[in-house]
C-alpha cells in the first residue's frame, strides 16, 4: 500500500519541495544515445544526452538525503530536478521529449525531471527504473505539454530505452551495440500514435544519422573503440552543409551535454558523469567522479555557468574545436588514470573512501586546467 500511495501523490504537494514545479521550454530538439560495453572496449556502458531547453542558469547538483539514492545531474539553478542522472547504485537515467499525440496530460502529473528525480532515488537497476517509471505512467502521474517522452536507462549490464505517451508504454532492452534517438519514438507499439510530419521525422532522424556518422567509420563499421572523445565531437555538430535548413545536433536551443559512464566491474564507485555545463561547442567536458568528495563552488553556484553563457550569447567559443578536442583528451586521460588506480585499490579490498580520493584528485587537477582555461589564464 505505502508504494501505490507514493505513486500516486498528487503532484501539487510535491511543488512544496521544488518537485513537479518546472516546466520545459515548447521546443525540443534534444538528442540522446546508449552505446553498449561491446563498443567501448568492454569496460563501460555511455548513456548521453544533448540538452536542449531554454534555461541559462545551470549548476552542478548532487542529493543526498535520507532513505534515498543519492545522484548527480546538470540541474537548472536551484531546482534540484534532474535531466541526465546518475546515482550511487550505478544506474544512469537521462530523458528526451518524444512524438507530439493526442494522447498527452498537461494539467496533472509529474513533470519528466520530477519522474527523472525519482527514478534514480529509489531505483538500483536498470529493471527496476524501468518498471518504476511504467507504474508512475499507469497511475497517470505523467504531464508533458503534448508530447510523449523518451527514457534512456542503463546500470553496465543491461539498458533499455522506453518511449510512451500519458497512456501508452512500451520498453525494450537494447540488446547490441548502441541505439539512438532524436525526438522520434522507434517502437511500433508507440509510432501508430505519433502525430509527426514528414518534415519533421526527416530532422530528426538526420540528427540520430549524424550520430552514427560520427561514432563510426562510415557510419556502419566499428573499427575502433567508442570514446568520450568522439560522443563530445557528435554532441558538437553544429551544422549539416547539405540541408542547412535541418536542426542540428548542437543548435541555438542546445543549452549542456552530458556522457554517463557506467563502468562495468565497479558501477557504483568509479562512474562518472562527463558534463558540458553550457553548450558544448562554447564550453569543456569535464570528468566528474560519482565518488568525488569535493566540488567546486563556481560549478555548484552556476557561476561557471554564466560565463559560458555569456560567451555563447557574444558567438564566442572558448577555443577552436581541435584545440578543445585535444584540451579534453588530457583531462580524460587524467581521469582514466585514476579511474584504473582506483580500481586497483577495490580489487585489493581498499574502500570506497580511498578509491574516492583518487578520483577527487585528478577531478580537482582537471577543474583548476579548466577554470585558467575559462578565464584566459
Amino acid at each position: 500500500m505505502k508504494r501505490n500511495y507514493l505513486l500516486t501523490l498528487i503532484p501539487a504537494c510535491l511543488a512544496l519541495t521544488g518537485f513537479g514545479t518546472e516546466i520545459e521550454d515548447d521546443y525540443h530538439e534534444c538528442t540522446s544515445w546508449i552505446v553498449m560495453p561491446e563498443l567501448t572496449g568492454g569496460k563501460s556502458m555511455m548513456i548521453h544526452k544533448n540538452r536542449d531547453s531554454s534555461s541559462d542558469r545551470l549548476q552542478l547538483y548532487k542529493s543526498v538525503e535520507p532513505g534515498k539514492n543519492s545522484w548527480i545531474s546538470i540541474s537548472n539553478l536551484n531546482s534540484k530536478l534532474a535531466y541526465a542522472g546518475l546515482n550511487d547504485k550505478g544506474l544512469a537515467v537521462a530523458m528526451n521529449s518524444g512524438d507530439p499525440t493526442e494522447f498527452y496530460s498537461d494539467k496533472a502529473g509529474f513533470y519528466t525531471p520530477t519522474i527523472c528525480r525519482s527514478a534514480l532515488e529509489n531505483c538500483a537497476s536498470a529493471d527496476a527504473a524501468v518498471e518504476h517509471i511504467r507504474q508512475l505512467i499507469k497511475a497517470r502521474n505523467y504531464q508533458h505539454k503534448k508530447s510523449g517522452s523518451m527514457w534512456f536507462i542503463g546500470d553496465g549490464k543491461k539498458a533499455y530505452i522506453i518511449e510512451h505517451d500519458a497512456v501508452h508504454f512500451a520498453a525494450h532492452e537494447v540488446k547490441a551495440n548502441f541505439a539512438i534517438r532524436a525526438n522520434a519514438w522507434h517502437y511500433p507499439e508507440m509510432i501508430i500514435y505519433s502525430k509527426r510530419t514528414p518534415a519533421q521525422l526527416t530532422n530528426h532522424h538526420r540528427r540520430e544519422f549524424a550520430v552514427r556518422q560520427a561514432l563510426f567509420a562510415d557510419g556502419t563499421k566499428y573499427a575502433e573503440p567508442v570514446t568520450v572523445e568522439k560522443i563530445s565531437f557528435a554532441s558538437r555538430i553544429n551544422e549539416f552543409p547539405e540541408d542547412p535548413k535541418c536542426y542540428p545536433l548542437c543548435g541555438k536551443r542546445t543549452n549542456s551535454g552530458t556522457t554517463l559512464v557506467i563502468d562495468c566491474e565497479y558501477p557504483a564507485e568509479l562512474s562518472t558523469m562527463v558534463a558540458a555545463f553550457g553548450p558544448p561547442r562554447h564550453t569543456v567536458y569535464l570528468p566528474v567522479p560519482f565518488l568525488c568528495s569535493e566540488f567546486p563552488a563556481e560549478l555548484t553556484s552556476g557561476k561557471f555557468c554564466d560565463a559560458v553563457f555569456a560567451r555563447f550569447k557574444a558567438n564566442r567559443e572558448l577555443l577552436p574545436q581541435d584545440k578543445l578536442a585535444e584540451f579534453e583528451r588530457t583531462l580524460n586521460r587524467r581521469h582514466d588514470a585514476a579511474v584504473e588506480k582506483a580500481r586497483t585499490i577495490l580489487k585489493k579490498g581498499g574502500s570506497k573512501a580511498e578509491a574516492g580520493k583518487i578520483l577527487t584528485e585528478a577531478f580537482l587537477q582537471n577543474w583548476e586546467d579548466v577554470r585558467k582555461l575559462s578565464e584566459g589564464k
